[in-house]
């Protein structure tokens, strides 16, 4: 099945699930990834469709690891098992390709290993790989739930995932280590620091306001331009008042530092608002994000792939900077809202990378 969806001359998008598009790409075609695939047990994006049952039938499978129990096909993709899927109500077979509802963290790591093997495959020798990830806490975890009248009861659809009822589950670094397992360079871990982002209700820990971007390579020598992305001077002082020397103590830098002209390095937090698309219930992040990543990672004239591009964020980056793309999503209409997005779609949001 051809998986095309849109080309021109600069961009190049295709319907399906990341993992089998992929194995479509010719190896080392790809000089940098930026992508955020969707949160585990976060949200439905509605891409399962069912087969037999009660056509009228209102279909649902329960809840995800985090959800309610929803209207939506909240399909649990577990693609270990070999048995089906099916509606509680009525029989019915569910079908969904969508990451994010695997029963456990465990599988959802997994199938991240597998789909990120084949961007391995596909990245060049000196390719960059930036991976955005957010966290979340387990909820019920222990596969138990009250019932109305006190008692304790473990229903059939959340399995026991082995974390503690309230515990943060750790996503993005089990993936982070797992891949490092899998002969990835973990170069960076990125906190993303998210000035506006949402409240929280909870009253017995801290609000999350960062989320993590990690970058990975292939090899110790890959394409890095960081004259590309430094951020200018603050202080008053000049440049040479800056300059300093290392001190006489064993174990410290004995040679002068004198800063660049250019400015400075940005560092590993990037303070970054988010910016709510409208058009989509998804929650791309902003488009400074793969504007720096693409800056730094990317060479001029070279291929960015995103194999979750949802509305495009990363899409609008690359062709901002004059680089090639392509993007991969389940749901065509994504597609058209990054395509509306290319035309007069929103150009402010474009700001150059610092």
């Amino acid at each position: 099945m051809n998986s095309l969806y849109y080309r021109d001359d600069t961009i190049e998008l295709h319907v399906g699930d990341a993992l089998q598009v992929l194995k479509s790409i010719p190896s080392t075609s790809v000089d940098c990834v930026v992508t955020s695939p969707p949160y585990w047990g976060l949200r439905d994006y509605g891409t399962a469709t069912w087969i037999g049952g009660n056509p009228h039938c209102t279909h649902t499978l329960g809840s995800t690891p985090r959800q309610r129990r929803s209207q939506k096909a909240a399909c649990l993709a577990d693609h270990e098992e070999s048995r089906q899927k099916q509606c509680r109500r009525c029989g019915a077979v569910c079908q969904d390709q969508q990451y994010g509802h695997e029963p456990t963290p465990e599988l959802y790591v997994s199938r991240l290993q597998r789909t990120f093997a084949e961007v391995r495959r596909i990245l060049s020798s000196e390719g960059t790989f930036w991976l955005n990830l957010g966290d979340c806490y387990s909820s019920n975890s222990d596969g138990y739930v009250r019932t109305n009248s006190g008692k304790l009861r473990q229903p059939s659809y959340r399995p026991e995932s082995g974390i503690a009822h309230k515990s943060l589950v750790g996503i993005p670094w089990r993936v982070a280590f797992a891949l490092q397992h899998d002969g990835w360079i973990l170069r960076n871990a990125i906190v993303w620091h998210k000035p506006n982002a949402m409240p929280e209700s909870a009253q017995d820990r801290l609000s999350c306001r960062h989320e993590m971007l990690f970058l990975f390579t292939k090899q110790q020598r890959y394409h890095f331009d960081l004259d590309a992305i430094r951020e200018p001077y603050t202080a008053d002082r000049p440049l040479r008042r800056k300059a300093h020397y290392g001190g006489n103590k064993d174990n410290t830098i004995k040679t002068r530092w004198t800063p660049q002209q250019k400015g400075k390095n940005p560092g590993d937090v990037w303070s970054m608002s988010t910016r709510p698309l409208r058009e989509a219930h998804c929650a791309p992040f902003p488009i400074d994000l793969p504007l720096r990543c693409i800056s730094a990672g990317c060479p001029e004239g070279g291929l960015v792939l995103d194999p979750f591009s949802g509305a495009g964020t990363t899409g609008l980056a690359a062709r901002h900077l004059g680089r090639f793309f392509q993007g991969i999503d389940l749901r065509p209409d994504y597609h058209d809202i990054f395509r509306r997005r290319l035309l007069g779609e929103q150009p402010s949001d474009v700001r150059e990378a610092a």
